[in-house]
């Protein structure tokens, strides 16, 4: 068969097409995550994520094959929105935290405890991405599976093992280990969570930078506190 050729301006236009394709995609996505962090899955409706998105609804089932295919894509944008953002701290703690020092892990762990706050206080996404979790944290469908793989558990991992070089008497994936990193990240997923109790209690509207650092230093302080605490707790008689 006799190779195929295309002119400048055919290739050009395939270019446009795959990009408009692609932006349609994101803009489907980012319409999903707010109308799905609203509202469950069976109350949201595709029409009016396609008019938030400024789309066709055929452009669902080109996409995602169909309503659920697009909640599930959107499980997969938002850990991997996250995450990304929070990669380049997680891949030092990968690289430098497994032979840390305990100085050196809790600086680490105060980069981290205020790089997440950051992520979920001060980036845009943040409202969405918080309605969507919760909500698949009291009723898990699959798309909790994909949150849990690609989101959460590197988040809990990159804590447990600073943690267990802060307190050496840890294990990073012991029972306790894991307790005691969910219940540090529960400090930062509580000003998430309650935010509007807060904002209201310091009569503002929004969480400033100086804000976040300041919410950061204390859960860091809290945490420092906890953990030697913990280090030099009494053995049990």
């Amino acid at each position: 068969m006799a190779p195929e050729f295309h002119s400048g301006d055919e290739m050009a236009t395939r270019q446009d097409n795959r990009a408009a394709d692609s932006d349609t995609r994101t803009r489907l996505l980012k319409a999903a995550l707010t109308v799905f962090s609203r509202r469950d899955f069976d109350a949201a409706s595709v029409r009016d994520i396609v008019q938030l998105a400024g789309a066709n609804v055929s452009a669902v089932s080109y996409h995602f094959g169909g309503k659920e295919g697009l909640y599930l894509a959107t499980a997969e944008f938002l850990a991997d929105t996250l995450l990304q953002r929070m990669n380049p701290m997680l891949a030092q703690i990968q690289s430098e935290g497994a032979g840390a020092d305990p100085v050196t892990a809790e600086i680490l762990l105060r980069r981290l405890i205020h790089g997440l706050l950051d992520t979920l206080l001060s980036d845009g996404i943040g409202d969405d991405a918080a309605g969507f979790v919760l909500r698949e944290q009291h009723q898990p469908t699959a798309a909790f599976d994909i949150l849990y793989q690609r989101l959460m558990l590197p988040m809990q991992q990159g804590f447990a093992r600073l943690v267990a070089r802060i307190d050496p008497t840890l294990d990073d994936t012991s029972r306790r280990g894991i307790l005691i990193t969910h219940a540090l990240i529960g400090q930062v997923l509580a000003f998430r969570m309650a935010r509007s109790t807060v904002l209201r209690r310091l009569g503002q509207h929004a969480f400033s930078a100086t804000d976040v650092a300041q919410i950061a230093a204390i859960i860091s302080d809290l945490t420092h506190d906890a953990l030697q605490h913990d280090n030099h707790r009494k053995p049990s008689v």
